[in-house]
């Protein structure tokens, strides 16, 4: 090994090169529900190669009409037990220590992730929208799942919101994005997302000062020509320097034609999603990859 190359450097690209194939290939009509959480290692093993040394499923993994899913190893204290968000919403906990799952000992039945008789409604719609990336879009589906933990505001630096925004002539209004901020003056630097999904920022920081009122907000006076994704990010001033915080938001930028529907499209996902959050880690990306599947359409 490299003693150049910091050990936990080499494990994070490991895990990364590992899970990036295995994301990308996902058939939207097959797949049932999404993994939430884990304790123990579980492995899909009509999908996978399940061996003592497999690294196993991991949050946000998509889960198909034929997954068999086995706990490979079970967690050192506590007991085996895998969450799963249903494509129809409701939230499924597999608890081992249940009578109802005997033990794990034979793969779970995945049949009570799908009601008796499915329907169509805005969660349906949003995961459709969420899957139809994954397979159309598979860098941008894999990034974004990769990125999770960053969809969480860090620390106590004012909270920045997803969302659909208007471009106009005289900039962006901020209204839905800095609804949880108080009024004062801000730094925030607007960098283009490219098809990959990352963002596409100078090297030094380049934000400008905005004052945000809530009451009497103003627009952004930033010039865009195009619509798209956009990544905001909030930046603090040290030692004269702009440097940008953990605090950003994604925004779609829509054409005036466009704006109300794809605005109230994701105010709908948003509402039907927000009760999630509470004990669901992966709620923020999904309806951050939500975001990016209306700026496709």
């Amino acid at each position: 090994m490299d003693k150049s190359i910091p050990a936990r450097l080499i494990l994070v690209l490991s895990i990364l090169v590992c899970i990036s194939p295995a994301m990308a290939e996902v058939d939207p009509q097959q797949v049932i529900g999404t993994v939430v959480s884990t304790q123990g290692t579980w492995c899909d093993q009509a999908h996978m190669e399940c061996t003592k040394e497999s690294r196993g499923v991991w949050r946000m993994y998509n889960i198909h009409r034929d997954s068999e899913l086995i706990l490979l190893v079970p967690p050192v204290a506590g007991r085996g037990e895998i969450q799963i968000r249903s494509r129809w919403g409701f939230l499924e906990n597999f608890d081992c220590s249940k009578p109802r799952e005997q033990g794990c000992k034979a793969p779970l039945d995945l049949a009570r992730l799908v009601p008796a008789q499915p329907k169509k409604n805005v969660v349906t719609a949003f995961f459709d929208a969420v899957l139809e990336l994954a397979s159309t879009h598979p860098k941008v589906y894999d990034g974004l799942s990769q990125g999770i933990l960053q969809t969480r505001q860090l620390g106590r630096e004012p909270s920045l919101s997803d969302g659909v925004v208007e471009l106009r002539k005289d900039g962006l209004s901020l209204g839905d994005i800095l609804n949880n901020s108080r009024k004062g003056a801000y730094w925030l630097e607007l960098c283009p997302v490219d098809e990959s999904g990352k963002p596409k920022c100078p090297e030094e920081p380049q934000p400008l000062q905005y004052l945000w009122d809530p009451v009497h907000p103003t627009p952004l006076p930033v010039s865009i020509e195009h619509s798209g994704i956009y990544s905001l990010y909030l930046c603090k001033i040290v030692e004269e320097t702009a440097v940008r915080t953990p605090s950003y938001a994604e925004l779609l930028v829509a054409d005036p034609s466009q704006y109300q529907q794809l605005h109230d499209d994701f105010r709908r996902a948003v509402g039907a999603t927000r009760g999630w959050d509470a004990e669901d880690p992966t709620a923020p990306t999904l309806r951050r990859i939500y975001l990016h599947a209306l700026a496709t359409h």
